[in-house]
């Protein structure tokens, strides 16, 4: 056994602790006597933790912060102390009280009534919070498969541009002009190029009853049906065509004149759409304007979206999430930067209040606003609302 880890005088004499004294008992044995509690001991004293060194050891508790309240329809505040005491300030009169006025039993209520709504109002939203996050964990797990789909979905139309690449609609303002002026130094194919004997059938005398303009209107349906292209060449576009009887109500050596006539309106036509149809980007930000939200994911707004025909205009997955980023970034987020501001604004605008209104009157007026929306405590709207009244006074 370690004898050292007991007490033994005649190894060493250990400093008593303030306040005790030895003494030895009639057997020898010493004991030790406390002048301040007034108890003895066999046991050696041990020196008793100071209260500096316990608040070392212990964490500082933080002092509450004082609370103010604004009391509704009133000019007192409701007042709680950092030591848990209530008090009833009068800012007019500068005056404060312990006891609650009988004038504010009624206020008191409605103040109650408010905190209370004001929180049930944060506790919807913290959980609606929650199930946002947890909808957005779950799109995360969904996002590689989403991201594949596109993939797969931008493969499928790069093939179909390049199907289409003869389309008018896929060539650019300059392509159409130049096609055209090609076209127009392109010089006039001899007659005896095209077959000299043509089917018949439709009987000449039939053919003489119908009008002029009804025959070229049928000649150009049957080109529009046909799909001509404005870039087409007669001669290659004439065995296509020629089975028609539609092609065979004008005559052979005007067939040719109204054809190039078809393909140059139809060509300028299109080279007007162009000039006047809006960029993609301007057609996607239409399209995030009128359905994108500040708390909106673009998961979210993808799945939404993605048959619309604006969404579309921007082939990349990429720079659709980049465009929607930026604008709930800098344009969204403007409304919000400034939340009390704004709301002074709208009343500063809105000619209805002015002294005397009263606020349940007043809310119906300002509610249609989102800048009222903007102040997220019901209390504080109406705590500004008054703070504005009392200006106009």
């Amino acid at each position: 056994m370690n004898q050292s880890a007991y007490y033994n005088p005649n190894f060493y004499t250990p400093v008593l602790p303030a306040g005790w004294v030895e003494y030895k008992a009639p057997t020898g044995q010493p004991y030790w006597y406390n002048t301040l509690t007034r108890q003895s001991t066999w046991t050696f004293p041990v020196q008793a933790v100071s209260p500096q060194s316990q608040q070392q050891e212990q964490p500082k508790e933080k002092k509450k912060k004082q609370i103010k309240k604004k009391i509704p329809g009133t000019h007192w505040l409701f007042v709680l102390t950092h030591d848990g005491y209530e008090f009833y300030y009068d800012r007019e009169t500068k005056t404060s009280v312990w006891e609650m006025p009988k004038e504010l039993e009624e206020p008191m209520k409605e103040l109650e009534r408010l905190e209370k709504e004001e929180k049930e109002q944060k506790e919807e939203e913290s959980k609606k919070r929650k199930l946002e996050q947890e909808q957005k964990e779950e799109e995360e797990t969904k996002k590689i498969k989403m991201e594949q789909e596109e993939k797969e979905e931008e493969e499928v139309n790069e093939e179909k541009k390049e199907e289409g690449k003869a389309e008018p609609t896929e060539m650019t303002e300059e392509d159409i002009m130049w096609q055209l002026e090609q076209m127009e130094e392109e010089p006039e194919e001899q007659t005896e190029e095209q077959p000299e004997e043509q089917p018949k059938e439709i009987k000449q005398e039939k053919v003489n009853e119908i009008s002029e303009e009804e025959r070229i209107r049928q000649f150009y349906e049957l080109l529009k049906e046909r799909n001509i292209s404005p870039f087409a060449v007669y001669s290659t576009e004439y065995p296509k065509l020629m089975s028609d009887p539609r092609f065979e109500l004008v005559p052979n050596n005007k067939q040719k004149t109204l054809f190039n006539k078809y393909c140059h309106e139809l060509g300028e036509k299109l080279k007007n759409e162009q000039r006047n149809k809006k960029k993609p980007e301007e057609e996607f930000r239409e399209l995030l304007e009128s359905k994108v939200t500040e708390k909106m994911y673009f998961d979210d707004f993808r799945r939404k979206c993605k048959d619309d025909p604006r969404f579309k205009v921007i082939p990349s997955t990429r720079e659709r999430e980049a465009l929607f980023k930026d604008y709930v970034k800098h344009h969204l987020s403007k409304k919000k930067k400034d939340p009390v501001g704004g709301y002074m604004m709208l009343l500063r605008e809105t000619k209805e209040i002015r002294p005397g209104i009263r606020w349940r009157d007043a809310k119906k007026i300002l509610e249609k606003d989102e800048r009222y929306h903007a102040i997220e405590s019901k209390l504080e709207r109406e705590d500004l609302f008054r703070d504005y009244l009392e200006t106009l006074q």
